[in-house]
C-alpha cells in the first residue's frame, strides 16, 4: 500500500488462536535513552488510550453540549422566521477519543464488529442504518430557503426581516463565540497527526508491522500493514453484519498485534512525540486551549440562561 493510501486508511480508522506466533511475555524493552516499553495487555481489550496533547482538546461531553446548543440557539433564531431546524437523532457510538488510533485493537468489539465501527449498545445494523438515512432526510428533505436561511447562503432577507451573516447557525457560533466554521479543531488536528504519522514511520513501529506482517501470513493472510487490512474491500459493506471471515480476520488481526506488542510500541512512541510537540508549540497551544476554555464557559452559560 502506498504512503498516500495508508494515509487514507488511517484517518478513516482510523481464528481462536494465531499459529507461529510467540506469545511469550517480553521484559521491559528500552528504544531510547528515555523510552521504555512494557507488554500492556488491556490496550487490546477496549481500555482508553490517553496522550498528552489531549488536553487541548475538547472532550466528548464538551462537543454534545456545543452542538445542543447551537441547536437551541439557531432554532430560536429560525422560529423568528416563522421556520424550525430540526434537531439530529444522534446515538452514542462506543467508539470515541483515540479507541481506533492504532487500527482495530479492541478484540472484544472485533469478535461483534469484525472491522466495522461498533454500533451503540443494543442497536442493530438495520436501525443503525434507518437512523441514519433519518438524519439526512431531515434536512435534505427542507424546502431550499430553510437551509439558506439556516446557513445563510443565497440569502440576506426572509420575510422582509434580514438574515444574519451565516444565518441563524452563524449567529448562533458568534452568540457562543466560536468561529465561522464553529468548533475549530484543525490546529490541534494538525499537530495529532504529525505525531501520529512520526511514530507510524519510526523504526521501532516499522519493525513491529514487519512483524505483524509474519504473524498474519502465519495464519493464512497476506496483508503487510495493518491499514492494509482493515482497507480490503472484502469487508466493505453497507448496514450489513460482519461476516464470520471477517471476524476471523480482524480478531486474528489484534492477536497478531498483541503479540508483537504493536499498540505498546506505538502508542510509547507517540506520547514521546506529543509531549515534544508540547514543548515545542506551547505558545500555540496555550492560545487553542484559552479559546477552548471560553467556548466551553460560553457554551455553560447559554445552557444556564445566563
Amino acid at each position: 500500500m502506498s504512503r498516500g493510501r495508508r494515509r487514507l486508511a488511517a484517518l478513516a480508522v482510523l481464528g481462536l488462536a494465531v499459529t507461529g506466533c510467540s506469545n511469550q511475555e517480553e521484559p521491559p524493552r528500552k528504544t531510547g535513552a528515555k523510552l521504555e516499553i512494557t507488554r500492556d495487555p488491556a490496550a487490546y481489550e477496549g481500555r482508553e488510550i490517553r496522550l498528552p496533547l489531549d488536553a487541548y482538546a475538547f472532550s466528548e461531553a464538551q462537543r454534545d453540549n456545543f452542538a445542543d446548543a447551537v441547536h437551541t440557539l439557531s432554532d430560536a433564531c429560525m422560529k423568528e422566521y416563522g421556520l424550525s431546524w430540526p434537531k439530529a437523532d444522534v446515538q452514542k457510538s462506543p467508539v470515541t477519543g483515540n479507541s481506533r488510533r492504532y487500527g482495530v485493537i479492541d478484540l472484544p468489539r472485533a469478535q461483534k464488529f469484525g472491522y466495522g465501527v461498533p454500533l451503540p449498545d443494543g442497536m442493530t445494523q438495520e436501525e443503525a442504518q434507518k437512523v441514519g438515512r433519518a438524519n439526512i432526510d431531515r434536512t435534505r428533505k427542507l424546502p431550499q430557503k430553510t437551509r439558506d436561511v439556516y446557513t445563510g447562503e443565497n440569502v440576506k432577507q426572509f420575510g422582509g426581516k434580514p438574515v444574519p451573516e451565516g444565518g441563524c447557525r452563524g449567529r448562533a457560533y458568534k452568540t457562543l463565540g466560536a468561529p465561522p466554521q464553529g468548533m475549530d479543531s484543525m490546529a490541534l488536528d494538525t499537530l495529532r497527526y504529525e505525531a501520529w504519522e512520526q511514530a507510524r514511520n519510526s523504526r521501532i513501529v516499522l519493525d513491529a508491522v514487519a512483524r505483524w506482517s509474519t504473524c498474519m501470513s502465519k495464519a493464512g493472510y497476506a496483508y503487510k500493514t495493518p491499514e492494509e487490512a482493515v482497507a480490503d474491500p472484502a469487508w466493505r459493506r453497507e448496514g450489513t453484519a460482519p461476516t464470520a471471515a471477517e471476524i476471523t480476520a480482524a480478531t486474528t488481526d489484534i492477536r497478531c498485534k498483541r503479540d508483537v506488542m504493536l499498540v505498546e510500541k506505538w502508542h510509547s512512541v507517540e506520547v514521546e512525540n506529543q509531549k515534544r510537540l508540547v514543548r515545542e508549540k506551547a505558545t500555540v497551544l496555550g492560545d487553542l486551549k484559552r479559546r477552548r476554555d471560553a467556548l466551553v464557559a460560553h457554551v455553560a452559560r447559554a445552557g444556564s440562561g445566563t
